[in-house]
């Protein structure tokens, strides 16, 4: 049974944190807005991939991926259908105070934001670890000084930070990128690969557990992914971090 709404609304919401996030591919943010005009008074979207099929003239293989672009940059939250048991559920929210972030400002969760993480404690120990200053690598002088930027490729870093899903250990990932010095074959090549662990990992329910410094220093990028490569007549997506 396909399952539509029966009237979208008639404004449809683009917070500017998705509309102007340089990652996210342009149908991703025309489908964000979609979604936020079908959600209802219970806070979420029901919709079927084939109704956004029909709607946009994409492929299924397509929404499925601009779906899990949306859920990879945590702009969406997708309850699973449970095998079509239950009704696919989609909150479509923007923290914004992860995006501008203002200490004068109290932000509350809403209908409109994803649900937080049951089972994930947050205690005044995790709070008080993550002021702590950056620590010396082994070895350092007491003149040493934590970097802000790497010396090689600043911005292409900084753009690879903010992809990476695990936000831990900056010091040690700049001193593995400067160690690396990838070039821009190679940071395409990570990029791609990167962007398809990530989706491997959302699909099969897995946290992301590996540091950026040991992406770097592993070549992690090279780890077989769990995704089995479809073949399609659409062009592959460039990943815009790159």
């Amino acid at each position: 049974m396909d399952r539509n709404p029966a009237k979208p609304s008639y404004w449809a919401v683009l917070p500017a944190a998705v509309r102007y996030d340089p990652q996210l591919p342009a149908n991703a943010k025309l489908l964000y807005a979609e979604i936020s005009s079908l959600t209802d008074q219970k806070g979420y979207c029901y919709a079927s991939n084939a109704y956004f099929i029909r709607l946009f003239e994409l492929s299924e293989r397509t929404i499925i991926r601009l779906l899990r672009s949306l859920e990879a940059a945590g702009y969406v939250a997708i309850e699973d259908d449970q095998g079509g048991r239950t009704v696919r559920k989609i909150y479509a929210g923007v923290n914004p105070a992860a995006a501008y972030p203002d200490k004068n400002v109290t932000h509350t969760l809403t209908k409109m934001s994803p649900p937080g993480d049951k089972n994930v404690t947050h205690t005044k120990k995790d709070n008080k670890k993550d002021d702590q200053p950056p620590k010396a690598p082994k070895g350092a002088g007491a003149d040493y000084v934590p970097k802000k930027a790497p010396d090689w490729k600043p911005e292409r870093f900084a753009a690879f930070w903010n992809y990476y899903p695990l936000h831990k250990s900056k010091q040690a990932a700049i001193r593995a990128w400067d160690k690396l010095k990838p070039s821009d074959e190679l940071l395409a090549v990570i990029g791609k690969a990167l962007r398809r662990q990530i989706a491997d990992s959302l699909m099969n329910k897995r946290e992301w557990k590996i540091y950026a410094s040991t992406y770097l220093n592993g070549a992690r990028w090279t780890d077989e992914s769990d995704l089995s490569p479809q073949p399609s007549a659409e062009p592959e997506e460039v990943v815009e971090w790159i």
